[in-house]
């Protein structure tokens, strides 16, 4: 994904698209690569800092956060680069 694509997002399950052009991209703005994890923790105690096991990987990992500008009236939006699709890249 780069500056000047045509980028879509799926808005619910009713198959209507929300259709825009990326305008600037944030790389490596939201979430993280690790964690501090903690493996046994019975239900209903507290959880402290001395109870990290390990340290893991996240689910999402690290994304980008996009500037679209849509279509409709909607302007501008930030946006994760996990939430929307590339439809067409600039040349």
């Amino acid at each position: 994904m780069k500056v000047g694509d045509l980028v879509k997002f799926q808005v619910g399950g009713n198959g209507r698209d929300m259709v825009g052009f990326v305008m600037r991209i944030d790389e490596q703005h939201y979430g993280s690569n690790t964690a501090y994890k903690i493996s046994r923790v019975e239900r209903g105690k507290c959880i402290r800092s001395d109870m990290v096991d390990f340290i893991g990987e996240t689910a999402d990992g690290i994304r980008d956060r996009v500037l679209v500008l849509w279509s409709n009236e909607v302007g501008y939006e930030y946006c994760e680069s996990t939430e929307i699709e590339v439809i067409s890249e600039a040349s």
